[in-house]
């Protein structure tokens, strides 16, 4: 009887040792294939929203042609005045502001074209850029003050308490040291180029970090490292982060 429990036992053990031997393999045999990630193509502007804009066509397949790419539509957010059962006065929607393309020449594009087309009524800006080979976002629309551009996107510093403004009206004051033109702008950075560069860069870029602190941080650091890139590029760059 002892030695049939003995045996009854050792088979026990034989299976319990095979089976964990064959789990590795199980797991191996059920791991999931890795998630691919496939980021939709943004929409190009149609006929029907060309139409709407009522831009010139030469503009529209001027800025095409030299980025190299085809044009999307550029929404922004406005506010709609109307008051519903619950007594709310207003809610967003999407109104069509102009068009936009993406680009890997924005600098040479906005070198070339954006001071005719300020005096056509059009402002061209760098509305969203990127580093890598990722291009960057280049958008007309309707304007010929450059400032104009913060107000379209809504550039502010919460955490700063600024918002769009109060950093207009700080640009303002700068324009007395140096005049410039705002080429660039997104939700929290403005980008300005120098018609004449101020005689005291350092200085200059002093104010810049003191406005806003982030900017240092995207360089070196340092303000002499913010200067180099203020002379290299010939104007200055807010971020806020």
């Amino acid at each position: 009887m002892e030695g049939r429990s003995s045996i009854l036992i050792l088979t026990a053990l034989c299976l319990l040792f095979a089976c964990t031997r064959e789990k590795p393999a199980e797991i191996k045999k059920t791991a999931a294939a890795p998630a691919v990630i496939v980021k939709p193509k943004p929409p190009l502007l149609g006929e029907a929203e060309r139409r709407e804009l009522g831009f010139p066509r030469q503009i529209v397949s001027g800025v095409e042609s030299a980025s190299g790419s085809e044009a999307e539509p550029f929404y922004v957010a406005v506010l709609v005045r109307s008051e519903n059962l619950r007594g709310e006065k207003g809610y967003e929607r999407k109104k069509l502001a102009g068009f936009s393309v993406r680009t890997k020449k924005a600098d040479e594009i906005m070198n070339s074209a954006a001071r005719s087309l300020r005096r056509q009524g059009y402002l061209l800006f760098r509305s969203k850029k990127n580093y890598g080979k990722v291009p960057d976002v280049v958008t007309v629309v309707k304007g010929s003050n450059s400032y104009d551009i913060l107000k379209i996107q809504k550039t502010e510093a919460p955490n700063y308490h600024l918002d769009t403004k109060a950093i207009i009206e700080w640009l303002k004051t700068m324009q007395k040291n140096a005049p410039f033109v705002v080429i660039g702008a997104g939700g929290d950075s403005v980008e300005a180029q120098f018609i004449k560069p101020p005689k005291d860069m350092k200085a200059f870029a002093k104010k810049v970090a003191a406005f806003a602190p982030d900017t240092l941080s995207h360089g070196k650091g340092t303000i002499e490292h913010l200067v180099k890139q203020m002379t290299r590029s010939n104007g200055f760059f807010l971020v806020w982060d």
